[in-house]
């Protein structure tokens, strides 16, 4: 099969990032020799160049948004002379607040108050004062709608407005576009941190709440194991009775029996309830604890317990017993090739949870995409086959690697498909008609490659092969 196949994007896509690389640097030469002419234009004295060189500087140093704000009021004051006030729109409170002023410093959040200016788009006067409009920067609006945040941020009030000439007018016309895009991004920064710590506190209170109650219902199905057996007692005991009145009362005894035969099919019909239940609960219970795993989210990425684990027995059984059923409602084939295959050369040291919704995530794509073809002999046939291979030195010489094959039948992908399929939010075209958001594959990439694994798509004839290969635990004790 070679190494490390499907992973490699080949000349045309090495061909086509290389041209993008280059498209993206002239963009930005581009923009770069338009700012210059711009500052050529621009015209700047010697002190509005070293006040904005002083904002940049200061901008950068200090990393507080209660810092910026200072900084925005105090440039203007030293370098001009010019005394100002800075207005921020709060979205929670949907109003515009007084944050900072020159006169005053830093305003206390406790005491901002509404501010009585009207939020315009464009530059106006008071009576006393010239007010600019702070606008945020478009792009970071855009990539980050989840900010609901207006075109303009906020006001920047400069006074007395009769110290203001056209070429300070046009200054701080500039200066103020500054102010915005820092202020738009150390917003972001700070909303961030904010949504951080409201996930930090999600995850504790759903360990509280949800993980640690859930661990009752393991009790729960041990008491209703001990009271199905203790009904398994009462139906011994009332087949016993029966027996001992076999050659007494006829009537009575025919009645018994058909009692004792409607308790023992309501008995195995409860057992296998219970039975579905404890398997229903160790599934759920065991995505529950490793998704919502508290380390995930201190650490901004999946955090391995790794254990050695035995696929078959402890992943893809238990998984097959929940699909077999589906697969055989929509008349779906599964070619187990795993069975006839011996374990116990391969030891793979992995974190269980995560790997199980790996094979999870394949099996429910099996179902929901795969589809009736005909073979070269005209046969109908609708298949998931699935299969294990031992790769030597798949991950360099002496690393070999275990490589899980999923064969589904129905319309080949495009090679360009293939190669998008493990992308965030990619869906291919044949798979419009299935609910889905295009995360599963993605989940499937990012927790092999956490694994020091890969994965890929090989179109083939009657289907799509996807794969995902994972790096042995010992490297030299190689056998087949």
């Amino acid at each position: 099969m070679g190494k490390r196949e499907g992973n490699s994007t080949g000349p045309v896509g090495e061909n086509h990032a290389e041209s993008a690389q280059q498209e993206s640097l002239l963009n930005i030469r581009d923009r770069v020799r338009a700012k210059k002419n711009d500052y050529g234009r621009y015209n700047l004295e010697r002190s509005q160049e070293e006040a904005f060189a002083t904002f940049f500087d200061l901008a950068q140093e200090y990393t507080s948004i209660d810092n910026l704000y200072q900084v925005c009021v105090a440039v203007p004051k030293e370098f001009f002379g010019l005394e100002s006030s800075l207005y921020v729109f709060n979205p929670k409170r949907c109003r515009l607040e007084k944050v900072c002023s020159s006169l005053d410093g830093l305003v206390p959040v406790e005491l901002r108050e509404t501010a009585g200016l009207s939020l315009k788009s464009r530059p106006y006067e008071t009576e006393d004062t010239w007010v600019f409009p702070i606008h945020g920067n478009e792009t970071l609006t855009k990539q980050y709608p989840f900010l609901n945040q207006s075109e303009v941020l906020g006001l920047f009030e400069i006074f007395p407005k009769d110290l203001l000439d056209a070429r300070k007018h046009f200054f701080l016309e500039k200066f103020t576009n500054r102010i915005g895009y820092n202020l738009h991004q150390k917003m972001l920064i700070q909303q961030n941190i904010d949504h951080i710590k409201f996930i930090n506190q999600l995850v504790a209170d759903i360990e509280h709440n949800v993980i640690s109650p859930n661990l009752y219902y393991r009790l729960f199905l041990i008491r209703l194991k001990k009271h199905i057996a203790a009904y398994g007692q009462l139906q011994a005991r009332l087949r016993d009775l029966i027996l001992f009145l076999r050659d007494g009362d006829e009537a009575l005894s025919r009645e018994l029996c058909e009692i004792h035969h409607a308790l023992d099919e309501s008995n195995q019909r409860l057992d296998e309830a219970a039975r579905g239940l404890g398997k229903h609960y160790e599934h759920t219970s065991l995505f529950l604890e490793t998704l919502l795993r508290r380390d995930h989210f201190e650490k901004g990425t999946y955090v391995l317990r790794r254990q050695s684990c035995n696929f078959r027995t402890e992943i893809i059984q238990p998984l097959l017993e929940r699909y077999l059923p589906l697969f055989e409602k929509k008349g779906i084939t599964v070619d187990n090739r795993l069975e006839n295959v011996p374990d116990e050369h391969v030891t793979l040291f992995v974190d269980k949870g995560l790997i199980s919704q790996v094979f999870d995530n394949f099996f429910s794509n099996a179902l929901k995409y795969t589809r009736e073809v005909e073979d070269q002999l005209g046969n109908k046939i609708k298949l998931v086959s699935y299969n294990r291979q031992i790769l030597r030195d798949c991950f360099g010489e002496g690393m070999h690697g275990v490589r899980f094959n999923f064969f589904t039948t129905g319309e080949p992908l495009s090679e360009k498909e293939a190669r998008k399929l493990f992308r965030e939010g990619f869906r291919a075209s044949g798979s419009r008609t299935e609910k889905g958001s295009g995360h599963g594959l993605h989940f499937v990439k990012n927790v092999v490659e956490i694994h020091g694994g890969d994965v890929g798509c090989e179109p083939q004839r009657y289907g799509n092969l996807i794969y995902f290969t994972l790096p042995m635990k010992e490297q030299t004790q190689f056998t087949v």
